[in-house]
């Protein structure tokens, strides 16, 4: 009963999204300096799971430019157009459909793929020169993250883990379409009961896929096979869904594109003055940084080893 969902992107890619997030929470004015400073965030962002040396992090900052300069140009255009998009329907009063919401998902969803294959020859590059120390420091540290991924929901009974994720929608929501209407409020109590509590599903899935992961940083000598493995990793993690993981995951997304096509559909007028500025605000800022005339970086190089 997830807010948002867990994606097992690259360490650039999982960064990235994590720094404009926390942009998006804390204001679109915000975004561009945060932007200019990804670079050292992929590098904090990486050890908190691994250790790396001085050489280690200053090639990973240096490829992080790298990339940054290649979603800056490349792929915050078509950001900024899909979320364009947004803003001009909330704006037009435009009544949504699930087509709608199911099709700028799919182009979000090709966009995170794309960040993600753009990505993956680094971090192979990185990852192959790991030591065994950093291999073990790695798995204890996913280890340790998983024990505070439910900390929210543990122990609960499904009608306050209920309460719980409303009370974080309803935080969330609040900062981009204000405070919700009753029958909005209705809307979300109706959602809540159709939710099925999977935390427990997702932490098995997170487990499995991160067993696999440290299996095949094992085999880092097999260079060929254990890039074919990390891409198959990263880019079709579905496979590590358990059988009961994958029908909740369903279920869920229907009933998610359902709640964001009815809730689009009750915004009062100033509801939607309030999320088409904040989406605007994103346009805007996305434009910007990808019009600034910036050179590209040089390449680091062959990643050092621990």
């Amino acid at each position: 009963m997830r807010v948002c969902c867990d994606r097992h992107l690259t360490r650039y890619a999982r960064a990235l999204l994590l720094l404009v997030a926390v942009a998006l929470v804390s204001g679109c004015s915000s975004i561009r300096l945060v932007y200019s400073n990804l670079d050292r965030a992929v590098v904090w962002r990486t050890t908190d799971y691994v250790d790396l040396n001085r050489a280690q992090r200053q090639w990973l900052r240096q490829e992080a430019r790298v990339y940054l300069h290649w979603h800056r140009y490349e792929q915050l255009p078509q950001w900024a157009s899909l979320l364009g998009e947004l803003e001009a329907g909330v704006n037009d009063g435009t009544t949504f459909e699930l087509e709608d919401i199911k099709r700028f998902e799919d182009r979000a969803q090709e966009l995170i793929e794309e960040m993600t294959r753009q990505a993956l020859p680094a971090a192979v590059d990185l990852m192959a020169g790991f030591s065994d120390e950093q291999v073990a420091g790695l798995a204890r540290a996913l280890a340790e993250s998983n024990e505070d991924l439910n900390a929210d929901y543990e122990g609960l009974p499904e009608d306050e883990q209920r309460a719980v994720w409303r009370q974080k929608t309803r935080d969330g929501l609040d900062r981009w379409i204000g405070r919700l209407t009753p029958e909005q409020e209705q809307i979300l109590e109706a959602v809540s009961l159709k939710i099925e509590p999977d935390n427990r599903e997702w932490v098995g899935f997170r487990k499995l896929w991160q067993a696999d992961l440290i299996a095949a940083l094992d085999q880092r000598d097999q260079l060929d096979a254990f890039e074919e493995r990390i891409y198959e990793l990263m880019l079709h993690r579905e496979r590590w869904h358990t059988e009961r993981y994958s029908e909740i995951s369903i279920a869920h997304q229907a009933i998610y594109r359902r709640f964001a096509v009815d809730l689009l559909n009750s915004l009062d007028a100033g509801q939607r003055r309030r999320l088409a500025s904040r989406v605007g605000g994103l346009v805007r800022d996305f434009e910007i940084l990808a019009a600034a005339n910036r050179s590209a970086p040089a390449p680091a190089g062959p990643a050092p080893g621990a």
